[in-house]
């Protein structure tokens, strides 16, 4: 069954319920052993949950086992009001009820809400997985069992047991949590009735439960729609997906067992690279999904010009006038408008000479002149440019540096 974000179910834990903080009492040896966790993934009347309960049909077959345990000892017949649909129905609801996070009196005004033809309430939390989820202590069932019993008498209801509403409602739901523990309904049904004999509780049918996920996963800076499978390696239990950044989106449902699918959208990236999780909880430990998301293309060059010989790039400016024009020009490519360009010029000639600029021109130019004491000489020159655009994306590109070729003046002497 499907499940709610893990924020939402976080939000229900906390409003759904009352403030009241019921703690398991000890078991009883020749009793049931209500404290211990159990379950497995599913739900029920009242919507999802982690852990589930069967069908009411198992729950009810139990329930005239136990009818008939009762009799072979010896048990008389007594008015109970409740008959064992009733019981069978309500004492497994009322567990699962507190299973997922509700107290006594918020399952109990739930339950008894249902009988009188209310909507079902959602259950208070689905945080709790089959190995940690706890089942209320007997005193509270049995208390639940005496109201479910005023509220069937109120009705004009009627009906006879050998088995005493205490029993019912101990028996029933430790039969319950044998089920939520991972153990069939033969199993449950066995390990309840030798309690009832005096035997010890024995344990469940829990095995510890183990993940892995594939991981680090790769995207586009474009983003997309992406899927991991957890592979469950051990136990029976279920896990829960939390995104840890804005910018990875989990995909209904965010719950599932083993290979089931784990959805998440990848949004565009406009800035540089980056990497972020998504967390696969289960019981006893936390998977991570790492995924690395490239940078949009950041190119950036430029080309220098020679006007007074050419309008095509060049590697070389001659210097043959007293005011000849030297020219660099940028080109680039970034996720958005280029912010500042942050030109540097450098190079020798009749002495040492530095040429910046910065701001949104993507061209500079300087002036030099023909020299008789330079006429002939080769002159190397170093440009460098910085850029940046609006979302503060940068990048710097040198001369004589990786794609860009080396400059160089050449000396003349004036005509």
């Amino acid at each position: 069954m499907k499940l709610r974000n893990w924020i939402i179910l976080l939000a229900l834990g906390v409003a759904a319920c009352s403030t009241q903080a019921d703690r398991p009492m000890a078991a009883i040896p020749t009793g049931p052993s209500a404290i211990e966790a159990g379950g497995v993934a599913g739900g029920g009347v009242s919507g999802p949950s982690v852990v589930p309960f069967p069908g009411r049909a198992d729950t009810l077959d139990f329930r005239k086992q136990l009818e008939s345990k009762y009799s072979a000892m010896g048990r008389p017949l007594s008015q109970t009001y409740v008959d064992q649909e009733g019981e069978a129905t309500w004492i497994g609801e009322y567990d699962r009820y507190r299973v997922n996070g509700c107290d006594h009196d918020t399952a109990t005004r739930n339950v008894l809400s249902l009988i009188d033809g209310s909507a079902p309430a959602p259950v208070c939390s689905v945080l709790a997985f089959p190995e940690t989820a706890v089942f209320p202590p007997r005193d509270h069932v049995v208390d639940f069992r005496r109201q479910l019993g005023v509220k069937y008498q109120s009705l004009g209801r009627s009906a006879q047991s050998a088995v005493d509403p205490d029993g019912a409602a101990i028996w029933t739901s430790e039969y319950l949590r044998y089920r939520t523990s991972g153990c069939d309904h033969a199993t449950a049904t066995q390990k309840t009735l030798a309690q009832v004999d005096g035997g010890a509780a024995a344990e469940t049918c829990l095995v510890q439960c183990s993940y892995v996920v594939d991981s680090p996963r790769s995207a586009p800076a474009a983003g997309g729609d992406f899927f991991v499978e957890p592979d469950r390696r051990s136990g029976s239990c279920e896990w829960l997906a939390q995104s840890e950044v804005s910018w990875l989106v989990l995909r209904p449902p965010v719950t599932g067992g083993h290979r089931s699918r784990l959805s998440y959208a990848v949004l565009p990236n406009s800035g540089g690279s980056r990497s972020g999780r998504i967390r696969v909880y289960y019981p006893g430990a936390i998977a991570y999904v790492d995924v690395n998301q490239a940078s949009p293309s950041q190119n950036l060059s430029f080309q220098f010009f020679d006007p007074a010989v050419s309008a095509s790039p060049t590697t070389e400016c001659q210097i043959k006038a007293t005011a000849t024009i030297c020219t660099v020009a940028a080109t680039s490519l970034f996720p958005t408008a280029i912010a500042n360009y942050n030109w540097r010029v450098e190079y020798a000639y009749n002495g040492s000479q530095v040429k910046t600029q910065s701001g949104a021109l993507s061209t500079l130019s300087f002036t030099e002149s023909c020299s008789a004491s330079t006429a002939g000489a080769t002159i190397p020159i170093t440009v460098t440019l910085t850029a940046s655009d609006t979302l503060g994306n940068s990048a710097t590109v040198t001369s004589g540096q990786g794609s860009q070729p080396a400059l160089q003046l050449r000396g003349f002497a004036c005509p």
